[in-house]
């Protein structure tokens, strides 16, 4: 049932990508993904035409406490850096018009304002309710639609 469930979160915000913003860069949307997903939903992201950017964990030369969990980690997840990577290198494309994260972590609020700087449409799915952090800083800095004005945000639990 969670498969399913997946499935269909991935096919919604493919048909309101299309809807809001007119189609994927090069027709593909680029999904960050830690490389302990499970391989199932990693299918599923490829066979709705998501091109996958698998993010490996970096060893830590000093095990350090992580401030969301309070547990001791030798390694680190490389997603968010990585998505904040390729965001800054794709300005540069001249069809980069739009972006559209799927995350409610403040961590993706610099990169939202320096997006806003380059003219960078910002579109925000929560996957859930819970998944955006308690400022909702990320919801306020997502764009209204330059046709619609309507705040180009998506919640993928309904």
């Amino acid at each position: 049932a969670e498969e399913l469930n997946m499935e269909k979160r991935i096919q919604k915000l493919i048909t309101w990508i299309k809807t809001e913003i007119g189609g994927l860069l090069g027709r593909y949307g680029f999904v960050f993904v830690p490389a302990h997903m499970d391989i199932i939903h990693q299918y599923m992201c490829i066979k709705n035409g998501l091109k996958l950017f698998i993010c490996p964990k970096r060893k830590l030369e000093v095990p350090s406490i992580n401030p969301k969990t309070g547990e001791d980690e030798t390694e680190q997840d490389t997603v968010d850096e990585t998505i904040v990577w390729f965001a800054k290198m794709m300005v540069g494309h001249s069809n980069f018009k739009f972006i559209c994260l799927v995350s409610g972590d403040n961590d993706y609020v610099p990169l939202f304002k320096e997006l806003k700087n380059c003219g960078i449409y910002r579109a925000l799915v929560p996957p859930t309710i819970d998944s955006l952090s308690n400022t909702k800083e990320l919801v306020r800095l997502a764009d209204r639609h330059p046709v619609t004005s309507k705040r180009m945000i998506l919640r993928l639990d309904r």
